[in-house]
């Protein structure tokens, strides 16, 4: 009697191992890039849902930043096509002259935004406008 519940209960174990496994296995995963969300610097600038935040300054006087992470990116890989798509699709155009390397520039309207990407990571920057620079422009339209 005893060595049947001792076989149910190995069963058993066995069962929520196998689960374990497959649940990890299942978030370790490249991601989707389906699904994309404003950032936390720029609503209008998509990022993927599935990204993490690790990282935020908007109290700098020359730039707001936010650092997500994201498993399976390489600093030596392009934008995954996807994530580029969406940035399109969301309005936002690149600036090739801008770009360099790993960080690409984008702008819609009047706003700047810089995407670098890292190892499992990404940086999205947003540039803040100099005063004189607004006043500047103000007085040209003039």
């Amino acid at each position: 009697m005893q060595l049947r519940g001792i076989r149910y209960s190995l069963c058993f174990m066995s069962g929520v191992l196998m689960m374990l496994l497959i649940i990890t296995g299942c978030t370790d995963s490249e991601p989707s890039w389906t699904t994309f969300v404003g950032s936390a610097v720029e609503k209008s600038f998509p990022v993927p849902k599935e990204a993490k935040r690790t990282e935020t300054a908007t109290n700098n006087t020359k730039v707001d930043y936010v650092h997500y992470s994201m498993p399976g990116l390489r600093e030596d890989d392009p934008v995954p096509e996807p994530y580029v798509k969406a940035i399109t699709e969301w309005g936002w155009k690149e600036n090739t002259k801008e770009s360099t390397g790993t960080t690409l520039v984008f702008t819609k309207d009047k706003l700047v935004v810089q995407l670098t990407m890292h190892k499992n990571a990404f940086t999205v920057l947003v540039p803040k406008m100099q005063e004189k620079t607004i006043i500047k422009g103000l007085e040209s339209n003039q």
